[in-house]
């Protein structure tokens, strides 16, 4: 038809609109239930038309609440104006479509457990882009990446080795564990993810794609059902739907169910501690709301069909591409924080190198002699020493209020220089935790040196003693760069590896390796809570 149509459309949905309309609901004399009724015209220049049968008008009506069994009617009205409803037709019942985006397709849980760690980096509520980050960062395949970098994060914890209990001198050497301190926090160990199951965030960010707008993924229905797909922790229920977008929604829930029906827990899989494919407990009950849902006899959207047709291999497709590009996302923010590591390392090797030139000035200083074994002290035992093994701690009066807290202690008779160690930046000893003593001068004039930090201001104290006396007690006091230089100037002739200064330069580089890793540390502990909140009831065995 190429000519101008006239169309008459007039609406009664109320029951004020019905009875204006003289619109009884009778059908040859038996009284129906109506939700509505319309009046639909067409004509040209005063001419009837029809309806093409092969391209049909499409009609929706408004409905609070969708009553089952309703049927189209058509009305005829007799000579005196009273209407009959007759030849009734089945209701097409499509879904309705909803924009992707205002769909909830996340976990039981997750949001929540995200709005509960606001703020965070930086952000002060918990956006949708945020959401979705840390969502799509919960992929098994990151996660298992995110523990190797866990597991390789450097030391910042480092001392001269001859006091480390666990030292070790291999081919004339110390052992890079030689220098590590027992004091640091590290990690103990990294999550293992291996015992668990789940519904993949790359599937989910998959669908989420616009080419699915047209299709039953974009409806309310299939959200009520996404949330039951979690619960059932398999991958396949949620491709039945996304891969058979042509079928019915009643269709795809009694596929669903039919899945579940066939899993099975093994108990010996679960026992021996294998990677399995494993089921909730509850999956009785989640098969049955899935055929619950069949019952309901959902269709699909308007044309679902066509679509479906549209996105024939679409899915794999995209799958492949969002799987790509969040490994690519993953692998770029992991191989920034290996090159990070890689320079930490670099510093690292060269503070050890320091820490042996200092050890070995002051071994040698008392006599001993480096061998393949490690230090020998090669004196005849007549002559009496200078020098001998005695005790020193050092109590920092309010360590711990402070950021970080440095306490060394300075043999002015040798000049050289050893840095305390502590576990809670009060209490600063020599040697290692069990033995709390070292080899020093005898009876010599010594100082104390300790400098802290709290934010952008810097503290210090200082206190002479004679060595032998094992107990010193410092009061730190607000500083400023001149005063502690001031204070540090009359060490600047020491050797480079006994200058106060240029260890502080390096206590300085490794803070801020510790707070790097500390941000980091925190970011892997967070998604570990997101992934078991979302995944706790998809576990399949035992570990940690």
């Amino acid at each position: 038809m190429e000519e101008n149509i006239d169309i008459e459309l007039a609406e009664a949905f109320s029951l004020t609109d019905i009875l204006l309309s003289n619109l009884a609901t009778v059908s040859d004399g038996k009284q129906l239930i109506t939700d509505g009724m319309i009046y639909f015209n067409a004509t040209s220049n005063g001419e009837q038309l029809k309806i093409n049968k092969n391209n049909p008008i499409y009609i929706e009506i408004p409905t609070d609440e969708r009553k089952p069994d309703m049927q189209a009617y058509k009305g005829e009205r007799d000579e005196n104006g009273n209407i009959n409803w007759v030849d009734p037709k089945k209701l097409e019942t499509f879904l309705n479509i909803v924009d992707l985006g205002l769909l909830d397709f996340y976990p039981k849980g997750f949001e929540a457990e995200v709005e509960a760690h606001m703020p965070y980096k930086g952000h002060e509520y918990a956006s949708k882009e945020l959401k979705d980050s840390l969502f799509y960062s919960l992929s098994f395949d990151n996660l298992i990446r995110m523990n190797e970098l866990e597991k390789n994060l450097p030391a910042t914890g480092y001392n001269e080795p001859y006091y480390n209990k666990n030292k070790q001198v291999v081919d004339g050497k110390y052992t890079a564990d030689s220098y590590e301190t027992e004091y640091e926090h590290g990690v103990d160990s990294a999550y293992n993810y291996s015992f668990f199951q789940g519904i993949d965030p790359v599937l989910i960010k998959t669908i989420r794609s616009k080419p699915f707008q047209n299709t039953l993924i974009a409806t309310r229905e299939f959200e009520k059902r996404l949330a039951y797909i979690y619960e059932s922790c398999h991958n396949s229920i949620l491709e039945i739907y996304s891969k058979n977008l042509d079928k019915n929604m009643w269709e795809l829930d009694m596929m669903a169910a039919d899945y579940l029906n066939s899993r099975k827990i093994d108990p010996d899989a679960i026992n021996s501690g294998d990677k399995m494919e494993c089921s909730p407990t509850n999956l009785k009950e989640i098969e049955q709301t899935f055929r619950n849902f069949s019952s309901q006899k959902l269709t699909n959207v308007k044309g679902g069909k066509k679509y479906a047709t549209l996105l024939k291999g679409y899915y794999e497709k995209r799958l492949k591409e969002v799987r790509k590009e969040l490994e690519s996302k993953q692998k770029e923010f992991l191989q920034k924080r290996k090159k990070e590591n890689e320079e930490v390392k670099k510093v690292t090797e060269e503070y050890k190198k320091l820490l042996f030139k200092r050890e070995k000035y002051r071994m040698e200083t008392y006599g001993f002699e480096w061998t393949n074994t490690g230090w020998i002290n090669i004196d005849t035992g007549t002559i009496p020493k200078t020098w001998g093994r005695k005790g020193l701690e050092v109590f920092v009066k309010n360590g711990s209020e402070y950021d970080q807290v440095y306490t060394y202690v300075i043999y002015s008779s040798i000049k050289s220089l050893y840095r305390l160690n502590t576990a809670d930046k009060e209490t600063f000893f020599a040697g290692n935790n069990s033995d709390r003593e070292m080899l020093m001068p005898k009876k010599k004039q010594a100082t104390i040196i300790s400098i802290a930090y709290k934010e952008e201001k810097i503290f210090l104290g200082k206190q002479d003693f004679i060595t032998g006396n094992p107990s010193v007690v410092i009061n730190l006091f607000s500083s400023s760069k001149t005063e502690i230089e001031k204070a540090l100037k009359r060490y600047d002739n020491y050797s480079p590896e006994n200058n106060i200064g240029k260890d502080l330069q390096y206590m300085a580089f490794f803070a801020k390796e510790q707070n790097r890793q500390k941000e980091l540390l925190s970011e892997i502990e967070f998604t570990r809570e997101l992934f078991i909140t979302v995944y706790s009831e998809c576990y399949c065995g035992s570990g940690n």
